[in-house]
């Protein structure tokens, strides 16, 4: 009897909030939306309406699309863009040259005219493997590219489960990530690769940023893309992050903060990848305290042999973990992880960069 009451009263209290919430977020442009006095109301482009906070039924944006400050309300609808992800993924392959990935450059991207600023090594863990990426600029393109290595051997791989199930999360922003990732990140960042960007910014100020990596190096895209947004380097409508097999970054806070820091955010996802898995998420209570993933997935269904394979974005529920995409495999494989669009991204560069 007292648990049917306290749900039925439960249940009244929610319906009522939702109506006032409803009241209150009905205002018919972006602005007068977003600037709503008693409610953090949101805009949603997707059908040019106000929704409140708790409307995860009826709002068709994603947390990364909706728009919560006036200053974004002319920022356009981010879309998945094939051409852009190749490139994308051909930057985070030229990444595994740590000595001199400009002959990539040159290679796999000849009309970008991509012109090499820096490439930083350095140990980051006990056991002495390396973290790498580098910062170039394309003036023909107008934009700059940070791009990062992922990890190498199977010995890195060891060293980076060890520390991801032994060592909690570390503080980063307003969430928490693992703490390989982080560090990896903060050691290539603070060397030279954040002055790089600053110097190029300051010349380039209107520049779109491209931030790329594949594996360990998707994590420290992540982070560098959430870290340029939120420290104002660049404004968030010419950051652009794409990455690659990339596992899971931070807790929820951190998904959350990134989503609206970075909102072209895109995470290719082959078929029975098992990267992507990991750290796994495990069960409802740890949802909000455990790995979770932020940006849009781009799920390849049937393998991503071309760029064009078939594909979909993946907006549906639990946001950035949507149940009916790669989250819901069950026959997971390294293998599937190393070739994307028929790019074998570690090994790419001793081909030179050559296309097949």
């Amino acid at each position: 009897m007292v648990r049917h009451l306290l749900l039925c009263l439960f249940i009244s209290f929610f319906l009522h909030l939702t109506i006032v919430q409803a009241f209150f977020c009905n205002d018919k442009s972006c602005g007068r939306c977003v600037n709503s006095r008693f409610i953090k109301c949101r805009w949603c482009k997707r059908d040019n309406r106000c929704h409140n906070p708790g409307a995860v039924l009826t709002n068709p944006c994603s947390r990364a699309e909706n728009i919560v400050s006036k200053s974004h309300c002319d920022d356009e609808l981010p879309r998945y863009d094939p051409k852009l992800a190749y490139k994308m993924l051909l930057l985070s392959a030229a990444a595994y040259d740590s000595v001199d990935p400009q002959e990539c450059l040159n290679n796999s991207l000849p009309s970008g005219k991509f012109q090499l600023q820096a490439v930083v090594t350095k140990n980051c863990d006990v056991f002495n493997n390396s973290c790498s990426g580098y910062v170039a600029v394309s003036h023909a393109l107008k934009v700059i590219v940070v791009a990062y290595r992922g990890s190498l051997g199977s010995d890195q791989s060891a060293a980076i489960a060890e520390e991801t199930l032994l060592k909690p999360m570390t503080t980063f922003l307003r969430g928490k990530v693992q703490s390989y990732w982080k560090r990896g990140f903060e050691l290539l960042w603070q060397a030279s690769m954040k002055a790089e960007v600053e110097a190029l910014l300051s010349k380039n100020p209107k520049y779109k940023i491209w931030v790329a990596g594949y594996s360990l190096g998707g994590a420290m895209a992540s982070l560098t893309s959430t870290w340029i947004s939120s420290f104002k380097l660049a404004p968030r409508e010419n950051i652009i992050l794409y990455t690659f097999g990339m596992p899971r970054v931070g807790n929820y806070d951190y998904a959350l903060q990134h989503d609206q820091l970075v909102n072209n955010s895109w995470r290719v996802v082959n078929e029975n990848d098992l990267i992507p898995h990991f750290p796994i998420v495990v069960g409802v209570p740890n949802i909000f305290t455990g790995p979770y993933h932020h940006g849009v997935e781009v799920f390849y269904s049937d393998g991503a042999a071309s760029v064009y394979s078939k594909h979909r974005e993946c907006h549906g529920k639990p946001y950035n973990e949507d149940a009916t995409c790669s989250f819901a495999e069950k026959h997971l494989s390294i293998k599937r992880h190393l070739t994307y669009f028929s790019i074998p991204v570690g090994g790419f560069w001793k081909t030179r960069c050559l296309h097949p």
